[in-house]
């Protein structure tokens, strides 16, 4: 049993984002759909769940493997975060409201109708599995997180732990397929390797869209590639896929040259019966230039292969000396009205690579906020070293100015004239009209990227960073990962992003 997708073609205001796109999915395989931003994986992953349409193709999907999807918008509630779980359970929720009702009643008067009526009730609430289904309900909130916030009001509650609720209700649901779209991003590392843990185990069938390399090689044996609107499939872990990755490109790369050096043979063969046939005035010369020529256009010319379409290519300036010591707290108390922690103690030193660890709502932002001077420590002494230069990519980025088109942007703060300026965004990914979108509609992605342009142009000491590959593609950490280990100053960061972690070789303090 399985999902078949067959030329599929999806199209956004006259781009085919798929294009002909065919891939199958077996049942039980647990699968990535992975490629650069914008290659079309959420909308591949809108259409499998039914809340997307397409122009032309054929999605089949078995009506044994219904398929359930969590979608990142959510509307208002006005009850608690449980209840929000619960609201598509109606049968468990009237089985339990009617058992606690018949409870309260029997603890005034038992009676031997009450009774009855409650065993009843005992047998349609097993039937359902009903305590199983709380035990579930239980652990899957304790897993990620969100086990403290049932009993809050749901709109009450930040986007990270509406999205950790809606992954709850999903998982409730029990549906044989799972889409799950960049699943990581608002967890911290106990509920990464909660999820880790549950998929790697799950005998459900899995589409999972993630920039998160090390959840991907913990949960997932088979790879599709969205690319220029098709897909190529990779069996085999994270690893695998990469390799054979590599290996495909290098196959690309020689028959493209293989077949460029037969089009030069043949071109230099037609100039020369050509020749030889005016020279000659032989008819038989220019047949045969005629014969090559078809011969060339009967070839199915191969494009010319591309790495990386919208890679990074930048560096940042090596940073002037600094003291010693970059940044350090003694007895530091951090937060708004109350500390969010304990007092800190701890020391960055000169070129450390250093990394700031705690669950999530712990401090972790808060005191990358009183190191920058965004808001001021509660207690104790934040020292900075002298002349230090900080530059900071917040998690949430925003503009002063959002209706700014992004080449004004960049010309006006980055002081370039319109060519320069263009130039640089090229080696950000940005092209063509792209450079004319205005602020507010930037994804998570390219406000990260316009973020690392404005740094290159910097010359800092030391580079703090909240989340930074939170909206990367993975070709885009991977970049990150390589300019930051050639940068020569200080890195401070805040990542759940375990690979980007290890190949920063990191000392992490923890909150």
């Amino acid at each position: 049993m399985k999902i078949i997708i067959k030329d599929l073609v999806k199209i956004y205001a006259d781009e085919a984002v798929l294009d002909e796109l065919s891939m199958e999915i077996v049942k039980g395989s647990h699968c990535a759909i992975v490629g650069e931003n914008g290659s079309g994986k959420s909308t591949l992953m809108k259409i499998l769940a039914g809340i997307e349409n397409y122009q032309s193709g054929h999605v089949i999907i078995p009506k044994e493997m219904e398929i359930g999807y969590m979608d990142q918008q959510f509307s208002q509630y006005d009850k608690d975060a449980r209840s929000y779980i619960l609201k598509d359970f109606e049968t468990y929720q009237y089985l339990s409201k009617s058992l606690k009702e018949i409870e309260l009643l029997m603890s005034e008067n038992y009676t031997e109708e009450l009774g009855e009526r409650y065993a009843k009730l005992m047998d349609r609430f097993s039937d359902i599995d009903g305590y199983v289904f709380e035990n579930k309900l239980e652990s899957y909130a304790k897993g990620l997180g969100v086990y403290p916030f049932l009993d809050q009001a749901y709109d009450t509650l930040s986007g990270g732990q509406k999205t950790r609720i809606a992954l709850v209700k999903l998982l409730l649901e029990d549906c044989e397929v799972l889409c799950l779209d960049e699943p990581t991003n608002h967890l911290d590392l106990a509920g990464i390797e909660w999820l880790e843990s549950y998929c790697r185990n799950s005998n459900k069938t899995l589409i999972i869209v993630s920039h998160d390399r090390k959840f991907l090689l913990n949960t997932v044996d088979v790879f599709y590639e969205v690319e220029d609107g098709i897909s190529i499939c990779y069996h085999g872990d994270y690893h695998s896929y990469r390799e054979q990755k590599k290996q495909r490109f290098i196959q690309l790369v020689e028959d493209y040259e293989i077949q460029q050096q037969e089009i030069k043979r043949l071109r230099l063969a037609i100039r020369r019966y050509r020749q030889w046939g005016h020279e000659s005035d032989n008819p038989d010369f220019f047949k045969r230039a005629k014969a090559l020529e078809k011969r060339i256009e009967r070839l199915e010319t191969l494009p010319k292969p591309v790495e990386l379409k919208n890679q990074l290519n930048f560096d940042f300036k090596t940073p002037s000396k600094s003291s010693k010591r970059i940044v350090s707290g003694h007895d530091l108390l951090i937060g708004y009205d109350t500390p969010l922690t304990n007092p800190l103690n701890f020391e960055v030193l000169s070129q450390e690579h250093f990394a700031i660890s705690a669950h999530n709502g712990k401090g972790k932002s808060t005191l990358i906020k009183t190191i920058t001077g965004d808001i001021e420590p509660l207690g104790g002494t934040l020292k900075c070293g002298e002349s230090i230069k900080f530059g900071i990519i917040p998690q949430i980025i925003e503009f002063e100015n959002e209706s700014d088109r992004l080449l004004n942007y960049v010309m006006k703060t980055c002081t370039m004239q319109e060519e320069q300026a263009r130039r640089t965004l090229v080696q950000f990914g940005f092209y063509h009209d792209v450079v004319y979108k205005p602020l507010t509609v930037l994804s998570g992605g390219e406000r990260v990227r316009l973020k690392l342009l404005e740094l290159m142009l910097m010359e800092c000491q030391c580079i703090i960073l909240d989340e930074p590959t939170n909206h990367l593609d993975i070709q885009s950490s991977e970049k990150l990962e390589d300019v930051l280990q050639h940068y020569g100053g200080t890195i401070i960061v805040v990542s759940h992003d375990r690979y980007f972690l290890e190949n920063l070789k990191v000392r992490t303090f923890e909150l």
